[in-house]
């Protein structure tokens, strides 16, 4: 009887919010006046993380530096911590992070893509300061993902840093860089979302504890509170707490991102000693004959790959930096975004989370199609690697409803050592740890490698390395011809190099290898290739490769390094035309029009063709103050064939609906008037 009175009280005590004491989790960021170095100390500057230093890859050096750099500081460590539990978490190193406290070594972290967490309680002095040095590494190695790929691996801690004081019984920190609480759904529908909370305790010693669950509505109401009691050993306890809504706002995508708040609150003997507060949202996807459907109505997947890097930043990115991008995707008319070589920053699924962006996260196994470059080694370090990184990127964005896929591989070779039996391995790892979303690969051949992921997006690009864009409809009627190929789920992924400062007359097929990127060759691309796809069932997503230009390897260093396969400029500050071709079709919502080929400014021929793209209904044009009709729009494209201009400047409007957009186009005076 005295138990159970004792448990009661502890019921109410976590139902009423009442302890004997309030203590939980101390957090201390960290990321400011690390003393950075590479080869002496005493040439070392004073740096604020998130931090690179690969400023020689963004000025399009080939040989810019992977070696070691040091990063170094102190820390108070306050004698009242000694009891407790302390932590040291970074949110990225790449490729390879070494850490020593006091000189005295700590451990290795393998992978630039996550975060990752030491405990550092027994190598702290707490009688004065204490040195903090981490060793990171960005050469390659051939045990580590990604040893191939085009991407700069940018070296550094390039994401914030912290320490947390913890109690020595508290919800786990270090479960492969997690928040040590999982949200797992079961069943959803309109009417009811089960599933349950799994909580990761860690403590040094057998307690008796009470773990609470809150879940609040996106509208901040209280929808559920439940207890839960778990008996910890001397390390890390598992426990679920099963949870039923009824009538759940479901997160519909760009239509209705509706998150919930899931407080998990740790308490023993009434104190409470930890709290985890997560967001998220409940929602169910398919890819079936129609394609991609979200809650059960078809979402037809319009997605963009994203590269991390940024000017001057590399991938040591801001918040403000990331809202960015996601904002210029969402312009466009985006509604999925592939993380193109790794993980991103933390606040990238956070806003998508908010915004109704939907996620594909790429594991870095990456090939290569060039003979000094190789995806795959067949030894017990490389895969344990992958499967380490893969196990940290799930972990770590499982309570995202924005992310929907996995993706495993990206374009590997098969020569030599065959990739296929570990990627089976790393579909069963992902499957076994995440059952509910989607893998996917990305390929650009033939193979059994295409019949593994749940998903695969075939990676051509027709037109710009080999064949013609309209190639592309002889592949789809191969595919659709071969029964095999037509029953995988299968999504469509492009690209197409072109340069806004590269403008010709001749609309002609350039070489890839070559510093000569005309504008018009990536718009004519596009266009064929949406043209081609849009209305093609086959396929439960089309991929755009990529929205910005990029720094990559083999990139000329007549372009910086930047590769232009972008429809938006390294910098963000241009919108090439290919942009607004995808706006006019995907973006629904704003209005807009786009008078194409602007920056082909000056022009050989007097007849020329006029191009809008607008979502509008309707466009008339004036070219020098002259009515030259209005045209329909159906399909997002507008064009005026062989409009005469004059010899000299001509001024050239468009309008529609009160938006109005301009050129002005410079015909030679010698030009040959063939009217």
């Amino acid at each position: 009887m005295k138990r159970l009175i004792y448990n009661l009280l502890l019921v109410l005590a976590v139902a009423l919010g009442t302890h004997l004491s309030a203590s939980a989790r101390e957090s201390y960021n960290i990321s400011r006046d690390w003393k950075f170095f590479t080869h002496s100390e005493n040439q070392s500057q004073l740096v604020n993380l998130p931090h690179q230093w690969n400023l020689d890859a963004l000025s399009g050096r080939t040989d810019y530096f992977r070696g070691n750099g040091n990063y170094m500081r102190y820390i108070d460590a306050k004698p009242e911590w000694k009891d407790k539990r302390v932590f040291i978490r970074f949110g990225g190193a790449n490729l390879v992070a070494d850490l020593l406290i006091n000189g005295r070594y700590v451990g290795r972290h393998k992978g630039g893509g996550e975060a990752f967490t030491f405990e550092i309680g027994n190598y702290l002095n707490y009688n004065g300061r204490d040195l903090v040095w981490v060793v990171v590494d960005n050469a390659k190695d051939l045990d580590v993902m990604p040893t191939a790929g085009n991407q700069i691996e940018y070296g550094g801690l390039y994401r914030e840093a912290e320490i947390i004081v913890q109690e020595p019984t508290h919800i786990a920190l270090t479960h492969y860089g997690s928040q040590g609480v999982l949200l797992h759904t079961k069943k959803v529908s309109a009417e009811k979302a089960e599933g349950e909370i799994e909580v990761k305790v860690c403590s040094d010693a057998v307690v008796s504890a009470m773990v609470q669950l809150k879940v609040l509505s996106p509208t901040g109401e209280e929808v559920l509170s439940s207890v839960q009691r778990v008996r910890t050993i001397n390390g890390t306890t598992g426990t679920f707490i099963p949870f039923e809504i009824e009538k759940p706002e479901l997160w519909s995508g760009k239509t209705s991102p509706s998150l919930y708040k899931f407080e998990v609150s740790l308490t023993v003997a009434g104190a409470t000693k930890d709290v985890v507060t997560i967001s998220s949202g409940f929602r169910y996807f398919e890819v079936g004959n129609n394609g991609f459907s979200l809650n059960g109505t078809p979402y037809p997947i319009r997605g963009v790959l994203l590269h991390r890097d940024r000017p001057l930043s590399g991938t040591a990115v801001s918040e403000q930096e990331v809202l960015e991008d996601i904002t210029i995707a969402m312009e466009m008319g985006a509604n999925a975004i592939r993380v193109v070589g790794g993980s991103h920053h933390p606040s990238f699924y956070s806003i998508c989370d908010r915004m109704g962006l939907l996620v594909i996260n790429d594991l870095p196994f990456i090939g290569s199609m060039t003979l000094n470059g190789k995806g795959f080694f067949n030894t017990e370090a490389f895969k344990e690697n992958g499967k380490q990184q893969l196990s940290e990127m799930i972990y770590q964005h499982y309570n995202h409803p924005s992310v929907i896929v996995w993706n495993l591989f990206s374009e590997l070779e098969l020569r030599g050592e065959n990739p296929v039996g570990y990627v089976r391995e790393l579909h069963s790892l992902a499957k076994r740890l995440d059952p509910k979303r989607f893998t996917s690969g990305w390929s650009n051949q033939d193979g059994e490698i295409n019949f593994i992921t749940d998903l695969i997006v075939w990676s051509h690009s027709y037109g710009w390395g080999e064949g013609l864009p309209s190639d592309i409809t002889v592949w789809q009627d191969q595919l659709h011809a071969n029964p095999e190929w037509r029953a995988l789920r299968s999504g469509v992924s492009y690209k197409c190099g072109g340069s806004i400062f590269h403008q010709s007359d001749v609309l002609e097929k350039p070489l890839t290898t070559s510093t000569w990127h005309p504008e018009r060759w990536q718009t004519h691309f596009h266009e064929t290739y949406i043209d081609a796809l849009k209305e093609d069932g086959l396929f439960w997503g089309l991929f755009v490769d990529t929205l910005f230009d990029y720094v990559a390897k083999g990139t000329s260093r007549t372009s910086g390094g930047v590769s232009d396969m972008g429809v938006v400029s390294f910098n963000r500050q241009v919108r090439k035309d290919a942009f607004y071709l995808y706006k006019a079709i995907w973006n629904e919502d704003d209005e807009f029009l786009h008078l194409a080929e602007k920056r082909w400014s000056r022009r050989r021929e007097p007849k020329q063709s006029i191009k809008v793209y607008t979502n509008l209904p309707d466009v008339e044009l004036i070219v020098n103050g002259k009515f030259m009709g209005g045209q329909e729009n159906t399909t997002g494209v507008v064009v005026w064939e062989e409009v005469v201009l004059q010899q000299g400047t001509n001024h050239i409007e468009v309008t529609s609906r009160g938006l109005t957009d301009q050129a002005y186009i410079e015909i030679p005076y010698n030009a040959t008037r063939d009217l």
